[in-house]
């Protein structure tokens, strides 16, 4: 379930104040419980540590993140920005990077569907850090390993490549792993007026959440090569996607950056996002 309370229970102040400089930053809203406060009873969720957990009776019906010591801040917070966001889950099925590539790359990540964070990377062993934390963050005793999506435009070829190169090194032998080529037409052309989230974004990322949004040509690990090869000689083409909005449609459309504001905003997933832009140019 989406959008539940969010609240910080803890006695460790050190906890609390790394705790709420992470989700200022994030402009998440939060609200303070004490150990002697009452639980509260409808469905929400609750940030506190191992310590501060084992002193709780009656836990109700709420969903815990406990901190302990031993865990990563940062892979702990993932969890936090990952419940607030999408919605609390003991594990998630589906990761999804789209990727701008070029001297700085442009990284979306989705979790699951809905739009998860974002960055500016301006080097690829940075980039693919970030990649391999979701990963095994998400992944970290999941049953079932998640189904990874990466969407990659192709603008400057050889870097594109070399990215894809990288990807089937790092996941060839994993199940479940999806590989597409996305035109770029035009994606760094939008700009977003103002900040959504609490966050304003550069202009690598949003080109990358444009990419997110388009269709393109699925690759795998057998034919990667040759389909690079066919794209060099220009034997093959990717469409273009256009994202203008078209008229004496029978429904009010959404504009891009309607698109663009609720995908940010949690209010739009991505399959939604891109069955949208698509009815725009139907």
């Amino acid at each position: 379930m989406r959008n539940q309370p969010l609240y910080i229970l803890t006695e460790d102040l050190y906890f609390f104040y790394l705790l709420k400089s992470e989700l200022d930053k994030y402009k998440i809203h939060f609200q303070i419980l004490d150990l002697d406060s009452k639980i509260p009873e409808i469905p929400s969720i609750i940030l506190t540590t191992s310590n501060d957990y084992k002193k709780l009776g009656n836990k109700n019906r709420v969903n815990y993140l406990v901190y302990s010591k031993n865990i990563d801040f940062g892979k702990y917070f993932l969890h936090v920005i990952a419940a607030v966001r999408i919605g609390y889950k003991d594990y998630y099925s589906t990761l999804t990077f789209s990727i701008d590539p070029g001297k700085k790359l442009g990284l979306m990540v989705f979790l699951d569907d809905y739009y998860l964070d974002s960055y500016c990377c301006f080097d690829k062993s940075y980039f693919f850090a970030i990649i391999q934390k979701y990963i095994a963050v998400f992944d970290y005793d999941n049953p079932t390993l998640m189904k990874l999506n990466f969407k990659l435009g192709r603008g400057v070829l050889d870097i594109t490549y070399d990215l894809v190169k990288q990807i089937y090194v790092l996941f060839q032998n994993r199940k479940n792993l999806g590989v597409c080529l996305i035109d770029e037409f035009k994606s760094s052309q939008f700009r977003l007026s103002g900040n959504v989230v609490g966050k304003k974004f550069t202009k690598d990322e949003i080109s990358a959440l444009i990419l997110a949004f388009r269709l393109g040509i699925d690759v795998r690990y057998d034919n990667y090569e040759d389909i690079f090869e066919q794209l060099r000689s220009k034997k093959l083409f990717i469409g273009k996607t256009e994202t203008d909005k078209t008229e004496n449609h029978d429904e009010t459309l959404l504009s891009l950056e309607e698109v663009v504001e609720k995908v940010l905003s949690g209010k739009l997933t991505l399959s939604n996002a891109i069955e949208t832009i698509n009815a725009n140019n139907a």
